[in-house]
């Protein structure tokens, strides 16, 4: 078994140089919009949810904060809003809401777009929200039913990233990251990365995916060896 962790495609469609055919497991970091003006990422939007039309249980489609602004939260937008396309998005993105989600969790592992910190969980139950006690499951479950509910407080942005919160699973920062660890071995994109990158914390360990900008580089898991490996994909920088 193998499972392949694609980062942030911002438009990108050199995914499709991945043989999935090769993987138990494609997991899409979120982010899929707001790529350079050139693209084509409308079409690409299509053909990713397609898809996952394709292959339900293989392709996980995590959600990103430049997707989430076109449907969940259309009120906050970000400087790199496409306008012209912003009809197009809230279209597929609502119609395809369900195939999308925050978090995905497997084999003591999660996956999430930018990340979950220490600081955040607390920032949450003193908004009301009671994570004490769960089970990763079980705060998987309700993180992504909050999505469902387009609970505002997934949203939260911190001064690394210049607003006034704490960084939540959208918006963490590298640094809230690590100066905040949740004790998780936590896979995310969002923050741009040369290479993918490790760090091993004391309760867990962070994995940055978010690197398309820079190589060819990608993180596999090997979840019968327990282990990971970065795997270099013959495509262009499109």
């Amino acid at each position: 078994m193998k499972w392949i962790t694609i980062g942030d495609i911002h438009g990108r469609d050199n995914w499709k140089s991945i043989d999935i055919h090769q993987y138990d497991k494609v997991i899409f970091m979120g982010d899929y919009v707001d790529g350079r003006e050139e693209l084509d990422e409308l079409r690409n939007l299509e053909e990713i949810i397609n898809l996952k039309l394709k292959y339900p249980d293989k392709v996980v489609l995590l959600i990103g904060n430049h997707d989430i602004q076109y449907h969940w939260y259309s009120s906050k937008r970000l400087r790199v809003y496409k306008e012209k396309y912003a009809l197009d998005y809230q279209r597929l993105f609502k119609e395809n809401e369900d195939f999308f989600q925050l978090v995905y969790y497997a084999h003591e592992h999660l996956w999430v777009h930018a990340g979950i910190t220490t600081r955040w969980i607390q920032y949450m139950e003193t908004n009301g929200h009671d994570f004490k006690d769960l089970t990763t499951e079980n705060l998987v479950a309700n993180l992504n039913q909050l999505l469902t509910e387009r609970c505002k407080d997934l949203f939260s942005v911190g001064k690394a990233r210049g607003g006034n919160d704490v960084g939540g699973p959208l918006w963490a920062d590298v640094s809230e990251l690590r100066a905040s660890p949740a004790p998780f071995h936590q896979i995310v994109g969002h923050n741009k990365m040369i290479e993918p990158t490790h760090f091993d914390l004391e309760l867990g360990s962070l994995r940055f995916a978010d690197c398309l900008t820079h190589c060819n580089h990608f993180w596999v898991y090997h979840p019968n060896e327990l282990a990971w490996k970065k795997e270099i994909i013959n495509i262009g920088n499109k």
